[in-house]
């Protein structure tokens, strides 16, 4: 049985969520802020020493409630922890004042602050930001606009409470005010979509998820476009071979790449896709490049073409389960006419990358006659050739799903969050991965992944989504093991094994 995909609702959603847990698990708001705070709590002690001073910086809504509960209950493990109130005399949310009170009461430290220069914190303290929430709906100006840009002028370690302070959750392209640069978010129930996107990266940090426990119901039955994957639901996709599996069927990857000038991201390829469950695979390239593959990857078989510095045209694909075109491969007139060719005769699986999505970009004519159900792999130039540019990534977002519902195709835009569109208007954002990952021949190594994958049975979606998690999480061991900077694309091709050995534990154990 498959796993559900985590969804990631709008922050305006936020509020009918909580409301609906509040009336059906039945749970006080107070309980609830206080259950959310506690993990958070928790958290921290595991993230800081015993040793860490806390400095909390409140504002007057539930935000800074949680703030409030996570004051005093550092307070009662003897923790340094000082509240700035940074917004003496005014109305608090009814929770807020609550908890405000639980923290005074108890003997807690709260200093108020009116000007942003009266702001001192501890000297090495751990900055946490209850300022504002997710419900915020307007840029940050004025006096804490002043505090957050004191913050971020600060060498102290800042962590956010669900979302950093003056960062909007979904579309920040009008947002000029402050926002609260921070090393850690710790986010409640999903992440935000804003966290999603590159630009905001310097905000959120490192995010980690906290599931406090919403109720099921309200998460099944409320729609969104926006998921995030988890090792649970990759796991679950995953198709595991028969016992009386051979590699007739397990099917007929052909793979179409290189030329002798950059024949390594054909190799780089192939050893993705020979690393990811594929039983034939066939490399189709010009014939100055044959030697390299019979060398580099000997499971391969070879195919070799007319041409000897370029690709011109497959004659038989009446052995192939699917096909993966694009690394290395060159945009001359000759492989714009072989690509032609390709698809015309081919309307089965079939993953796009590199310059093979550049002919596309360059010829309407040619991305018209790409089958329904294909994968694109762009990275962000190769998107913009074909979408055009972006404002922002937001924007990007929007035509991302506008792009794949208009071609009927499933794009995988690369990225520290890759993200998969759909025909359907839904997209899928990937946790794994690392900026060690961030070198050329990466992207080579997940063409060849999704093209096994394709080709050993599994539907489109599936195939991206796996592969692209697959793909991250083999980054992250490489990045283990050789730290970021020591990642080369063949070290990620390298532990595949690890990452298909795990995920396919996990479905022997379900």
């Amino acid at each position: 049985m498959k796993n559900e995909y985590r969804k990631i609702f709008k922050t305006s959603e936020l509020r009918e969520l909580d409301e609906y847990t509040i009336d059906n698990e039945p749970i006080t708001s107070l309980n609830l802020m206080e259950r959310a705070a506690s993990l958070l709590t928790q958290k921290l002690l595991i993230f800081f020493s015993r040793g860490h001073i806390f400095n909390i910086l409140a504002g007057s809504g539930n935000n800074a409630g949680d703030g409030y509960v996570v004051a005093r209950l550092l307070n009662e493990k003897w923790l340094i922890t000082k509240v700035f109130d940074l917004c003496p005399g005014k109305q608090l949310s009814l929770d807020c004042a609550v908890n405000r009170e639980r923290f005074v009461r108890n003997g807690g430290v709260c200093i108020e602050v009116e000007k942003a220069e009266d702001f001192l914190p501890d000297e090495n303290s751990v900055i946490i930001d209850a300022i504002f929430g997710a419900g915020l709906n307007r840029p940050v100006t004025g006096f804490l606009g002043d505090v957050i840009r004191k913050v971020n002028e600060l060498p102290n370690t800042v962590v956010a409470i669900d979302i950093p302070s003056g960062l909007l959750g979904e579309d920040n392209r009008e947002n000029d005010g402050a926002i609260v640069e921070a090393d850690y978010t710790f986010t409640f129930q999903f992440p935000k979509l804003a966290f999603m996107f590159p630009e905001n990266g310097k905000y959120v940090g490192e995010v980690e998820v906290l599931d406090i426990h919403l109720h099921p119901g309200i998460l099944r039955e409320r729609d969104s476009s926006y998921y995030f994957l988890t090792e649970e639901a990759v796991a679950s996709r995953l198709l595991m071979p028969e016992k009386f599996s051979h590699k007739g069927t397990l099917g007929n990857t052909l793979l179409i790449a290189g030329t002798p000038a950059m024949p390594g991201a054909a190799v780089l390829a192939a050893r993705g896709a020979i690393r990811s469950g594929t039983g034939l695979l066939t490399v189709h390239v010009p014939r100055f490049v044959k030697e390299m593959i019979h060398f580099a990857v000997p499971e391969a078989l070879v195919e070799v073409d007319s041409s000897d510095y370029c690709f011109s045209g497959v004659n038989d694909l009446s052995r192939v389960q699917a096909v993966g075109i694009g690394p290395g491969l060159g945009t001359s007139d000759v492989t714009r006419y072989g690509m032609r060719r390709l698809l015309k005769a081919w309307r089965g699986k079939m993953v796009i990358d590199a310059d093979a999505l550049n002919l596309l970009a360059a010829d309407a004519e040619l991305l018209s006659m790409v089958p329904r159900g294909a994968v694109l792999t762009p990275h962000p130039k190769e998107f913009e050739r074909l979408a055009g540019k972006s404002e922002n990534d937001f924007d990007r977002l929007n035509k991302l799903s506008t792009f794949a519902g208009l071609h009927q195709l499933y794009v995988v835009l690369k990225g520290a969050r890759t993200v998969i569109a759909s025909p359907d208007g839904n997209c899928y954002f990937n946790m794994t991965g690392n900026p060690g990952m961030a070198k050329g021949g990466a992207g080579d190594v997940l063409t060849g992944i999704i093209a096994a994958l394709l080709a050993s049975g599994h539907e489109p979606l599936d195939a991206a989504v796996i592969g692209v998690y697959a793909h991250g999480k083999a980054g992250d061991l490489a990045a283990a093991e050789f730290g970021m900077r020591g990642v080369r694309a063949g070290d990620i091709a390298d532990k595949l094994g690890l990452v298909w050995k795990t995920l396919e534990t996990y479905n022997i154990a379900k």
